[in-house]
Parts: C-alpha cells; sequence; structure tokens
C-alpha cells in the first residue's frame, strides 16, 4: 500500500508540473504542455487517480482509489508550495459555479481522461494524450487532480487548511471524473 501512495505522490507532483508550466504559459500552449505531466505519469507507471478510476473492476480496489487521491493531493501540494503564484481570482470563478455545471465539466474530464489513458493503454503511442488532455483544458473541463494543484496556490487554501467550498468543490469533481472514466461500462448494459 505504501508504494501505490509513493507512486500516486509522484503522479501528483507531475500534474502539479504540468499545472505550473500551464500557469506560466497559458492557453493554447499551456494547455499542449500540460499534456507532458500524463505522458510522464504513463511511461513510469504512476498512480493518477484520473488515469486509474475507469479500470475499477472489484470493490475492493475503491480503496487504492482512495490511497491515489491521497498521494495525489500530497504530491501537487509539495509542488504547490515551490510556486509563488497566486490563482484565487481562477479559483474564485470556479467555485462560483453552480455544483451541477461543475459534475458536467468533471464528467467530460473523465471521459476525456479515459479515451487518453486508454488508447496509450491498448495502442502504446501517446496520441490520445496529447490530443485528449489540451481538449479537456481548452473545453474548461475540470480536473479533480489539477484543481487541488490550483486550490493551494489560491487563497482558499493556506498551508493545506482548505475552506469548505473548495473542499465540497473537489469531491465533487472527483465524482465527476469517474462518472465520466466510467461510462464506458454503459455499453455492457446493452445485454440486459
Amino acid at each position: 500500500m505504501l508504494n501505490k501512495f509513493f507512486r500516486a505522490a509522484a503522479a501528483g507532483i507531475m500534474i502539479g508540473i504540468a499545472g505550473a508550466v500551464y500557469l506560466a504559459v497559458g492557453p493554447p500552449l499551456g494547455a499542449i504542455l500540460f499534456s507532458l505531466g500524463l505522458i510522464l505519469i504513463c511511461a513510469r507507471g504512476y498512480n493518477l487517480y484520473t488515469g486509474k478510476i475507469g479500470y475499477i473492476q472489484k470493490p475492493e480496489e475503491i480503496m487504492d482509489m482512495l490511497v491515489y487521491i491521497c498521494g495525489n493531493a500530497i504530491g501537487t501540494l509539495i509542488v504547490a508550495a515551490t510556486q509563488n503564484v497566486n490563482t484565487t481570482e481562477m479559483v474564485a470563478a470556479k467555485l462560483a459555479m453552480p455544483w451541477w455545471l461543475t459534475l458536467v465539466k468533471a464528467i467530460g474530464c473523465g471521459v476525456l481522461m479515459y479515451i487518453a489513458v486508454d488508447i496509450y493503454k491498448t495502442k502504446q503511442n501517446y496520441w490520445g494524450i496529447i490530443t485528449c488532455i489540451p481538449a479537456f483544458i481548452l473545453a474548461g473541463f475540470e480536473h479533480s487532480i489539477a484543481d487541488m494543484f490550483y486550490i493551494y496556490c489560491s487563497d482558499y487554501c493556506h498551508w493545506g487548511d482548505i475552506t469548505w467550498k473548495a473542499g465540497a468543490f473537489v469531491i465533487i469533481v472527483i465524482l465527476g471524473n469517474a462518472i465520466g472514466a466510467n461510462l464506458h461500462h454503459l455499453d455492457k448494459l446493452k445485454k440486459f
């Protein structure tokens, strides 16, 4: 379990670095460069929640997802602690969205994350990552782990103490990412 946590923290660090690059460069180039985070995660076999949630097959794997979320959160916090940026305005806009819109945007991200990782797993190439990651960012979809990084860099977080509104936002995004990443299972319902 400890190895899974450390591999999740490493994934969080990669997403934190990708988020820092995005903030430094801005769209659209920052959205393209953000994909390097997932490329490194896939190449190294790190445990990113949004890359793993679409592959759950047994109830006991839910505990792994909780470990990944915690590790990812620590990894993004480590990178955020090294940044001298303030994302309060960006985060305030995210938190001002109605919960249902946040959920829909998170579902969209989950769909694209699953496609990106699945193309890597099945085709052994990065085209899905290079196209799907910029697509979800430019579409304004919500990625739970990247959002953790942005919240850590904002006034909504003081040394790890996150406001209830930011915490609720992240929980909604985590759930939406899970729904989106698992929509591919709907084709199995046709059999019934």
